[in-house]
């Protein structure tokens, strides 16, 4: 099982390095957050359960966001990925959507109680091919800035040192939404 484990999380640094090298098109399209954070919660349900970390996610309908499904999947893969590498031991994961009516925007909040960052390391932490995690490439973050801000979106971080970690993704909503 572990091994498994390995080669999937080595699967997903090579996809990241790809995708991160690769050069990003601007084609985009209205994408399902809301569907989009249920699945990549799935694929990370039995590590959540494994570590004991309390999931807070009470989605309610939300519009749709201008986005790429795979560029969104790899995304969120990577922040839920970091959020839960941060609690080994347990703690709590909290997912909240929030709609900005005025910027059209749709904010997807992602806070953990975890192992949190120095200020150094925030400072560091969407620069390419920096990591602080051994064997880590330092790819996620970095492409989870360039997707965001393809698409018109943003992303910002806030951690403290033994309290946790907040990342803010800012999603346009797609037009009709």
């Amino acid at each position: 099982h572990d091994i498994v484990l390995q080669v999937d999380r080595l699967s997903k640094w090579v996809r990241e390095l790809l995708l991160c090298s690769s050069q990003l098109n601007d084609e985009h399209e209205a994408v399902d957050l809301v569907g989009a954070v249920n699945e990549v919660l799935n694929t990370f349900e039995p590590q959540i359960a494994k570590a004991g970390i309390q999931l807070e996610w009470s989605p309610a309908a939300a519009p749709k966001v201008l986005s790429h499904p795979v560029l969104l999947n790899q995304a969120l893969n990577s922040v839920l990925a970091n959020a839960l590498e941060a609690m080994p031991k347990g703690g709590r994961l909290r997912l909240e959507l929030t709609r900005d009516q005025r910027r059209k925007r749709l904010i997807l909040s992602v806070s953990d109680t975890g192992i949190g960052m120095s200020e150094q390391q925030q400072v560091l932490a969407f620069k390419p091919f920096y990591s602080t995690k051994r064997g880590g490439l330092g790819v996620g973050l970095s492409l989870v800035k360039r997707m965001m801000e393809r698409f018109g979106g943003a992303v910002s971080l806030t951690s403290r040192e033994q309290i946790g970690t907040h990342v803010c993704l800012s999603f346009r909503v797609a037009e009709g939404g």
